[in-house]
């Protein structure tokens, strides 16, 4: 009897309690809740976060809402706010595992990497096997570059959990990362036959071999996840490239017409778009629609990139549309300006001119720059070239101020250097390093196709307002060093690089690695993380720099008069008075063979030279002969030993940052002006996450 009472009471409870919940589930608070996780679940994070904010509204001790609230955020990329969901949650809820792993992944992406690991070990001493704190460790394993540390967070995963999806979708994609391809097919197959039919595990399994270049596996996978979730963009996207490596660009512009009149605000699809049509030959078609797609997406720097390339290639002069791209960049340029950057103002006013040679805003701000920055020779030719070929479209007050100008430097520079020895330095073929840019096939680009081969092409052009040096890249992809080598010594280059990309949503990574010309030999290698606007124009930025800097500085003589020579360097190449160069012999110098720097013989070097006068492109100075003979001639050699530092010798600061800047033995000598201001603090603060970490975070 005792045993029934029981029972009737408590079912008495249950109900008691269950009813009221089944009276709001229709149209109440549950509903709304079991909404917000249907829009999670298909990745709608926007709508999702609007019905968990109006569950919260309602209700603010409901802590799922707040968790939930606070993935959404973290998966929208917006951190700080999900930092304030999750102490929402927290604050109703203490030491709930689930709410702390969330917190830990925040921390992550915050940057706070020691505050994340010691709630993800806090965790695990509480609860031993609960997996996600290994998915926390896991990411820190590879915020750090360890990716065996990461395989082993993941591993320790699956151990307490052999058909954990996210454990076994991870092994699979960081083994393939690590191009362990045979382990990384034992991990995907296992997911594949405990998920079959799961949209999200054949869209990483079509990933994965495309990172494997097996496109044709690829593109099964890639239409078994569209075909499962016919809304799954991402995948068509992932179709769209894994075409394009196939060299199937007219199926290319299909899926991205399909994309777009789905969703006109899909930035990528144009993008793809674009480079198939370039590939068709369409070249004006894909500027068009790389222009629409910057509409929607200006901040896309890859597609700008593309498009501005196709510009300068296959668009008349007069294209009225070039005033409107070059806007963009005078617009940066303003921005730099604003905060002291004179070098980044510089770069992106010559930006706007190549694209639109006659945009009067531009010429003329880039002008004064120059002006503000001592160099009145070229500031000179730079008024000379609005007159004559913006004469017609001034008003009477401009054309009056720009002769009044014209007619002041005319006058203030008719006894320069040039004058004196009766040279044209605007003329005078400055180049001393041969250098080439090739690429691998790029088989892991899911954002952009062919970034190895835009980056390559983009990091040659930004050389090409360097004097000394010429540029080239290769328009098609090498298999490896060993064609790289041998185009670069047949080519007779004096350093070859090789260039490769990475990127995730909002940060992109370039990395590199130079070599000798003649030898092969590896001379150094770097990685370059950008992050926020203007990542992808920085980046190439800071490698030109570190190529730079490990390039001597070198002319040769001109014009000798007595004790007196001429040299095609000035303070375009930041020369200045009481620079101290070798003079070699003509044609008697090569790199040293495993590092940056230059070689000869003790017998070619026949004298020393120290500048006495620096022009803007040519100086002139005193020699001091080696020996008892006098070897030096017009157009022997000369390298840089030493500089004085600007403050004693008076000069001011020159906002360049396209020269070389090393000594003979490839020391860098002086900065070359490129992270100032708030963008490099904004590098320095930044966490540099491997690409494949955005896949890794979306696997739920």
């Amino acid at each position: 009897m005792k045993n029934k009472i029981f029972t009737v009471l408590f079912l008495f409870l249950v109900f008691s309690n269950v009813a009221p919940l089944y009276a709001q589930k229709k149209g109440g608070i549950l509903d709304l809740y079991e909404k917000g996780l249907s829009f999670q679940q298909d990745e709608n994070f926007y709508l999702a976060s609007q019905y968990y904010l109006e569950v919260v509204s309602q209700n603010p001790a409901f802590t799922e809402a707040w968790i939930k609230l606070a993935d959404c955020s973290y998966k929208l990329g917006e951190f700080d706010l999900a930092l304030d969901y999750i102490e929402k949650a927290e604050s109703y809820e203490k030491n709930k595992s689930e709410i702390l792993n969330l917190k830990g992944m925040v921390y992550i992406a915050l940057g706070r990497i020691d505050d994340a690991k010691a709630i993800f070990n806090n965790v695990l001493k509480v609860y031993p096997n609960d997996v996600d704190s290994h998915f926390g460790l896991a990411e820190i394993e590879l915020y750090e570059g360890r990716f065996s540390g990461a395989e082993n967070q993941y591993s320790e995963a699956l151990k307490r959990q052999s058909t954990n999806r996210k454990a076994l979708l991870s092994l699979a994609l960081v083994c393939a990362e690590r191009e362990k391809y045979e382990q990384s097919e034992i991990f995907l197959r296992q997911a594949l036959s405990y998920y079959s039919g799961d949209s999200e595990v054949h869209y990483l399994a079509a990933v994965i071999y495309a990172m494997q270049g097996d496109y044709k596996a690829a593109e099964k996978h890639s239409r078994i996840a569209v075909e499962v979730n016919g809304d799954y963009d991402k995948a068509y996207e992932l179709l769209a490239i894994i075409l394009y490596q196939q060299k199937r660009y007219s199926e290319v512009v299909d899926i991205s017409d399909f994309l777009i009149g789905k969703s006109r605000n899909n930035y990528k699809a144009w993008y793809l778009k674009g480079v198939a049509l370039s590939k068709l030959g369409k070249n004006k078609d894909a500027i068009s629609v790389w222009s629409t797609g910057l509409t929607i997406q200006p901040n896309d720097e890859i597609m700008r990139s593309a498009m501005e390339m196709e510009i300068r290639d296959y668009l008349p002069l007069d294209d009225s549309r070039r005033s409107e791209w070059a806007l963009y960049h005078i617009n940066n340029a303003k921005q730099y300006q604003s905060r002291y950057d004179g070098a980044g103002a510089v770069y992106e006013y010559q930006r706007a001119l190549v694209l639109d040679p006659l945009n009067y805003e531009a010429r003329i701000a880039y002008a004064n720059l120059l002006e503000l920055n001592g160099m009145y020779e070229i500031y000179l030719e730079q008024l000379k070239f609005i007159e004559e070929h913006k004469k017609a479209s001034l008003s009477k007050k401009q054309l009056t101020q720009l002769n009044d100008k014209i007619e002041a430097y005319e006058d203030l520079l008719k006894n320069t250097l040039a004058t004196e020895w009766q040279v044209e330095p605007f003329y005078l073929d400055k180049i001393r390093w041969n250098i080439a840019i090739f690429y691998e096939e790029d088989t892991s680009s899911f954002l952009h196709a062919d970034t190895n081969k835009l980056a390559a092409k983009a990091a040659a052009d930004i050389f090409s307002g360097v004097a000394i040096t010429s540029v080239k890249t290769q328009v098609t992809p090498v298999s490896g060093f060993g064609e790289a080598f041998s185009h670069a010594r047949n080519g007779k280059f004096d350093y070859f690089v090789i260039l490769s990309m990475s990127e995730g949503q909002n940060d992109l990574t370039l990395n590199s690695t130079i070599y000798n010309g003649r030898t092969g030999l590896e001379i150094a290698k770097n990685s370059f993380y950008g992050t926020g606007n203007n990542r992808f124009s920085l980046v190439l930025r800071r490698f030109r720099n570190s190529v730079l800097e490990k390039l001597t500085v070198r002319g040769k003589i001109l014009k000798r008069n007595g004790k007196n020579v001429l040299v095609d360097l000035g303070k375009s190449e930041k020369v200045i008075p009481g620079a101290e160069f070798k003079i070699i012999r003509k044609n008697q110098i090569k790199t040293a063979d495993s590092q940056s720097g230059l070689v000869y013989k003790d017998s070619d070097l026949v004298g020393t030279l120290i500048i006495s006068q620096a022009g803007e492109e040519i100086s002139s100075g005193i020699i001091e002969r080696k020996g008892f003979y006098d070897h030096i001639n017009e157009d022997d050699e000369v390298i840089l030993v030493s500089l004085p530092s600007s403050e004693e010798n008076g000069q001011t600061s020159v906002a360049i940052d396209n020269v070389p800047v090393a000594d003979e033995n490839g020391n860098r000598l002086v900065e070359n002006n490129v992270n100032a201001g708030e963008i490099v603090d904004e590098i320095r603060k930044a966490v540099e996450r491997p690409s494949i970490i955005e896949l890794l975070r979306n696997i739920y």
